[in-house]
């Protein structure tokens, strides 16, 4: 049934990029997605390629929706503010490699200039990021008010002047780790006690040849309202020692927050990050850790999220652990596959929806992304009659 939900999955962005009601030419990369449209939408799947343009696919509608976002913005005329330009130059890199991968997976890469055109520069990476942001739609979480609690509990213990205080939370994909920190990092609470709060997303990948310790550095640097060129013109043989020296001195003197999200990296470069580590005597050695460019002085708070459980161990220590456990309250997981179902704008026959209740609730194993997945993917299923029940139900045993 894989190649079933890759087919779903491009008549979903076929269908979001016709329905777009933003001018072409003002949506981002418009091109770019159009151009990666025309090669879906004649592509053969097959089971030899299904998993990855699954995997292309996802990524694929969640960039046309983050574009649609950017498009929509007040402020669209003077384009983007300085966190907004980062983000932006982000996702065009991002918006290459999904081209690149999806010409791979259809066979389309063979003269080199198919695969990448100019603005593709070095945005050839491995493998899919996967890209969060701060943002949430509050309505549409549900079942973590026990977990938040507890979170809270221990983010806001002591943020006294003089320490860091961190929380790490870790636990299987799909659980809803982001989701956590979002409500933790958006809560009134953080909001009145910490100026400025970053989100940094840690790519699992990074862009070839890129140094993703720079990357991380040039984030924050970025959020924290610098300019570009002056942050990326930090680029001479002790680079990363300026970066670091520079985070520290924007940061010194201040409460912040900074969330972590979805680190995949387990080094001494990122260890410890609210410990209590002495400036470096020596120029060269602030580019040996992560931790030399988070002052202490005022307090604070980091916020780790990662699949890895040592990965947040190492860098927030084991006693601020929180493992994110699945949703037992299987109406948490039933409102949210209809939130995803109650996003099309189709007509859905509720009763057979309603039939498969007990089946849809097993399937998502209390995961929330699994119940969103498959809410997504139900809602453009054909629910009109009876003898659709039965693609329904494939589709259901394919996630």
């Amino acid at each position: 049934m894989a190649v079933e939900v890759v087919q779903f999955l491009v008549r979903k962005f076929v269908d979001s990029l016709t329905e777009e009601a933003v001018v072409a030419a003002e949506l981002p990369f418009s091109a770019q997605f159009h151009d990666m449209r025309g090669e879906l939408e004649k592509a053969a799947v097959s089971p030899a390629n299904a998993d990855e343009l699954r995997e292309c696919l996802y990524e694929l509608n969640d960039l046309l929706a983050e574009c649609r976002m950017l498009t929509n913005r007040p402020n669209r005329r003077r384009f983007f503010t300085q966190p907004d330009a980062w983000r932006f130059s982000k996702t065009k890199k991002r918006v290459a490699a999904v081209r690149r991968r999806v010409l791979q997976c259809v066979g389309n890469n063979s003269d080199g200039n198919a695969a990448a055109s100019e603005e593709d520069g070095a945005a050839v990476t491995a493998g899919l990021d996967r890209w969060t942001t701060s943002w949430l739609e509050r309505s549409r979480i549900h079942g973590f008010d026990q977990q938040l609690t507890e979170l809270e509990s221990m983010a806001f213990r002591d943020c006294g002047a003089g320490r860091l205080n961190g929380v790490g939370i870790f636990g299987m994909g799909g659980s809803g780790k982001t989701a956590l920190a979002q409500l933790l990092f958006s809560s009134p609470r953080a909001r009145g006690r910490f100026f400025p709060r970053i989100w940094m997303c840690m790519s699992r990948t990074a862009c070839a040849g890129a140094d993703r310790r720079k990357e991380v550095l040039q984030g924050i640097l970025m959020a924290l309202g610098n300019e570009e060129d002056a942050i990326l013109s930090m680029d001479g043989s002790n680079s990363l020692a300026e970066l670091v020296v520079a985070v520290h001195e924007q940061l010194k003197g201040k409460r912040y927050l900074i969330v972590f999200d979805d680190v995949w990296h387990v080094n001494r470069w990122y260890a410890d990050v609210v410990g209590g580590h002495q400036a470096p005597q020596r120029a060269d050695d602030w580019s040996e850790r992560l931790a030399f460019g988070l002052p202490k002085d005022r307090g604070g708070l980091v916020i780790v999220t990662s699949r890895l459980e040592q990965a947040a161990e190492a860098m927030v220590g084991k006693s601020c652990l929180h493992r994110v456990r699945p949703l037992t309250d299987t109406e948490s997981c039933w409102e949210i596959f209809m939130d995803a179902l109650s996003q099309e704008k189709g007509t859905v026959d509720l009763a057979t929806v309603n039939s498969m209740k007990q089946e849809i609730l097993q399937t998502c194993g209390g995961l929330p992304l699994a119940a969103k997945t498959m809410g997504d993917i139900l809602a453009r299923s054909s629910f009109s009659s009876p003898a659709s029940t039965s693609t329904s139900q494939e589709l259901i045993h394919q996630e």
